[in-house]
């Protein structure tokens, strides 16, 4: 047993968004075998109903709230210092405060980092040994939005690409271990890279695959459903493609098929789509696998995407055959019209669809194919085995 400090950019519970669901698993599984302080951010003040859950569970914990106004703030002054805004558009100060406190106490053997943005809230110079969790090349995201704004934001975008490589692979070489959760954001990671940073590493997300189950009994009501986080840019970008580009051809073919965009916060520019024929916006959901349960279908246009997609995983858990764009699919390798459908274009989602709509039969097999996929490839288990196998190393070398 030891003493772990988790330091997470938002609180890890509930796993109701991508990032919550990796964190929240790898807190249970450490919380296991080890005592676990807990710091983080709370950036929305609807989840400080679960910090007491989270106290049940750490033998410390401190948090500090952060408001969108105040980020905006911060990072302004990002400017001024020439940081990463992702790392300035956070409140150090308390956090920073209670780790020290608890390295002053020699209360840690170890630090877990989940995302850079936690980077600066531990000193620079301490030797107790930290493992960090990149999750995903968050740089390479911010460069690809540059590719594809006009100016000014294409330069925002390529400053905050440029600035946020060069602090992940920093915080990489402060790190016994960084991991990335496919063994592709490791490549990009490396890539271009001429320091070799042999401790980073794929560690792959998991799904919950009791909860995330078959339906019992499906209507075949040809219901389509897209499921994520809608502040999320990526997110907003897909459905908005697929209604606008896709939606129609399949609706003429299908006059009775629905498409649901299921998940919150409210977004407008969602919102608006529902003034297409068939389409629903519900926002919030009280449960994602009773919505995948009860839909045929799921989509993943994503034009922009990095790491593991939950959202296709989930469904994929569900028994629900999933048309993909091949970003969506990066990293879960599901095979081409075996566990999965791929496509980039219009016409590919179209006739995918259309493919399944029309035949039900082949919907069944797709889906059953995708769980046994998911079973086989995306353990919880396996992930967290392999945490506590380097947690293990790290804690023996450091003796």
């Amino acid at each position: 047993m030891a003493n772990i400090l988790f330091l997470a950019h938002r609180i890890p519970y509930p796993p109701n968004k991508g990032d919550k669901i990796r964190s929240w698993n790898f807190l249970k599984e450490l919380a296991k075998e080890h005592t676990v302080h807990l710091g983080f951010f709370i950036d929305n003040p609807d989840d400080e109903v679960h910090v007491s859950f989270l106290e049940n569970h750490t033998a410390s914990l401190c948090f500090e709230t952060v408001t969108p106004f105040k980020q905006k703030l911060l990072c302004l002054r990002s400017f001024l210092t020439n940081d990463a805004l992702t790392v300035g558009a956070y409140p150090y100060g308390k956090l920073q405060k209670y780790v020290r406190s608890l390295i002053e106490k020699k209360e840690i053997d170890l630090i877990f980092l989940f995302s850079a943005a936690t980077g600066p809230i531990v000193p620079n110079d301490i030797e107790i040994p930290v493992i960090t969790d990149l999750v995903d090349v968050d740089s390479a995201k911010w460069g690809a939005y540059a590719e594809n704004a006009s100016f000014p934001m294409s330069w925002v975008y390529a400053r905050e690409g440029k600035l946020l490589a060069h602090y992940e692979r920093n915080l990489a070489d402060r790190s016994k271990v960084a991991y990335l959760v496919s063994d592709q954001e490791v490549a990009v990671f490396k890539k271009d890279f001429k320091r070799s940073i042999t401790a980073v590493r794929g560690l792959k997300n998991g799904v919950d695959i009791e909860l995330f189950s078959p339906a019992q009994n499906r209507d075949a009501q040809k219901i389509i459903i897209f499921t994520g986080a809608m502040d999320y840019r990526p997110n907003v970008e897909a459905v908005t493609w697929f209604v606008e580009k896709v939606w129609e051809g399949v609706r003429i073919a299908e006059p009775s098929a629905k498409f649901v965009v299921a998940g919150g916060p409210e977004n407008p520019v969602v919102r608006k789509l529902e003034g297409y024929e068939g389409v629903e916006v519900t926002g919030y959901v009280d449960s994602m696998p009773e919505m995948l349960q009860s839909a045929d279908i799921a989509v993943a246009p994503l034009l922009t995407a990095r790491g593991i997609q939950n959202k296709v995983l989930e469904a994929m858990a569900c028994a629900l055959p999933v048309v993909a764009s091949t970003a969506a699919n990066e990293g879960i390798e599901a095979e081409h019209g075996k566990a999965i459908y791929v496509g980039d274009t219009a016409a590919d989602f179209k006739m995918h669809l259309l493919t399944l709509l029309e035949k039900p039969a082949l919907r069944e097999l797709v889906g059953q194919q995708a769980r046994q996929f998911v079973e086989t490839e995306f353990s919880w288990d396996s992930a967290c085995k392999q945490l506590n196998q380097d947690i293990t190393k790290v804690l023996a070398d450091a003796r």
